[in-house]
């Protein structure tokens, strides 16, 4: 299943619409909710909050994730109005909506069945470009995280076939929330098409969660075990999220330069959005005697693909040790699993790879160093920082890596084959480079994005390559599954 910039790749062309929800008498009939909402969240409003007010615009600090699912059969307009209203009423974060009120926070909860839908028909689209343009753009201004709704749905019909798509804002959902949703999302509209009950599980709801998270990370102090993992990685930063930098390089141009740019690399007026790559690494086969490598030294695939980035980030220049911040999940209970949410929290990596004797002994230390930061993970970063009595100043992580698997998930080898895609937006910023790597039934995917011009542009793009190279070597390696002949 691809995980992908939204201009990176076409939607066939058709019959554009848009699905805006809303609700009789907008917000005024909503009811207050006492429910807190999450660090995540907080965080991530009083960041939209601050730029609005220096830029006074909503523009320019898009941070949306889609998806985009293919249907090979012709669209019906009743049973996909419906399968829209049974999703947002079976996702209570989507009839909720969090305001800032001066010092505090504010939640209003709207009940099942009170949001609707307006059909608006775009037009037709012959050419692919002009469509993606139009989606673009709604998706930008559709999402902005400080109105409501902060989603939006559309479907491109043609003939035989049709495209759903599905944006909103970061604070709604994360990676596994849609990698869980197109299989929602096609058992809910097949379901409406036969006129039957559909056939899913339960879902908790991500204000519940938001709300007990609130409270157990507000009732943590100093001793939380995620303090001092923290503090440990930020005493080795002197007290900074790290960033990607492989040293000096003469033949690169200076980041900035090309871009025209002021000085403040935080005047997102001033950049162009971020470049971007999406790639197979390796096939399945490749990808399992990769995985017996790391097996056989004891870690796991993700511990394999940490040590082979430290292992190239050592080569091109970076020096022996990386640093980077990871995601990790905090689905922790069962009711989660398949909940619409942001359930992710933010762990620091630090991984050594002088004196390794060979890779297996790297990998025993990226496993050895993953066991020891997932502690963290219980611990919004937000709430680290005010433990430690330090103002970041809501800081975005500058060097990024995620590792997803894929293939717990229903209906995932029908999304990997092509049915399916978990969209991004694009992103203005002039040193954030993200890495996410994802086993998927048909091997390894990488997806990335990073300045896109000057001199973190090359190195991310050498160091991409590079890394490619390093971990289809050292699958070509292992004899799992090669057939020998006598």
């Amino acid at each position: 299943m691809k995980f992908i910039q939204m201009m990176d790749q076409p939607v066939e062309p058709g019959g554009l619409v848009e699905w805006s929800p809303y609700t009789d008498g907008g917000l005024a009939h909503w009811k207050a909710d006492s429910r807190p909402t999450s660090h995540n969240h907080e965080q991530h409003l009083r960041s939209a909050f601050e730029y609005r007010l220096r830029h006074r615009r909503e523009g320019g600090r898009e941070s949306w994730l889609g998806l985009a699912i293919d249907f090979d059969e012709p669209l019906s307009i009743p049973a996909i109005r419906s399968t829209f209203s049974m999703w947002i009423d079976r996702h209570e974060v989507l009839r909720s909506h969090v305001v800032i009120w001066a010092d505090r926070l504010a939640r209003m909860t709207t009940p099942p069945g009170s949001v609707k839908l307006k059909m608006g028909k775009v037009g037709w689209y012959g050419e692919p470009g002009p469509l993606l343009d139009q989606l673009s753009g709604t998706f930008d201004r559709a999402t902005a995280p400080l109105q409501w709704p902060a989603y939006i749905f559309a479907t491109v019909a043609r003939e035989r076939s049709f495209t759903l798509l599905f944006a909103a804002d970061h604070s709604l959902v994360d990676g596994y929330s849609l990698i869980m949703a197109q299989h929602e999302l096609v058992s809910l509209y097949g379901a409406s098409r036969r006129k039957v009950p559909p056939e899913l599980p339960a879902v908790g709801s991500y204000v519940d969660f938001s709300a007990y998270q609130r409270r157990e990370a507000d009732a943590a102090g100093s001793d939380h075990e995620a303090i001092a993992v923290w503090s440990d990685f930020l005493r080795d930063t002197g007290g900074t999220l790290p960033g990607f930098e492989l040293g000096d390089d003469a033949e690169a141009e200076p980041d900035g330069e090309q871009l025209g740019q002021a000085s403040d690399a935080g005047e997102h007026a001033e950049l162009t959005p971020q470049g971007s790559i999406t790639a197979e690494l390796l096939d399945d086969d490749q990808t399992n005697r990769f995985t017996a490598v790391c097996s056989a030294a004891g870690g796991s695939l993700f511990a394999g693909v940490m040590a082979a980035l430290g292992a190239v980030y050592a080569d091109l220049g970076g020096g022996p040790v990386l640093r980077c911040v990871i995601p990790r999940h905090t689905r922790g209970d069962q009711q989660w699993f398949g909940a619409l949410g942001w359930f992710v929290a933010t762990v620091p990596f630090r991984l050594d790879s002088s004196q390794a004797a060979d890779f297996g002994q790297a990998i025993g230390r990226a496993t050895d160093e993953l066991r020891r930061v997932r502690k963290a993970a219980n611990l919004p970063f937000l709430r680290v920082g005010e433990i430690l009595g330090q103002d970041f100043d809501f800081p975005e992580p500058k060097f990024v890596v995620s590792f997803i698997d894929l293939r717990f998930a229903p209906g995932n080898a029908e999304a990997d084959a092509g049915r399916a895609r978990v969209l991004r937006s694009h992103i203005y910023s002039a040193d954030e480079v993200y890495i996410w790597v994802n086993r998927t039934a048909s091997g390894l995917r990488i997806s990335a994005r990073f300045p896109s011009h000057g001199r973190t542009h090359n190195q991310v793009a050498r160091f991409l390559g590079a890394f490619g190279d390093f971990v289809t070597a050292i699958g070509d390696q292992s004899t799992y599954g090669k057939v020998t002949r006598e």
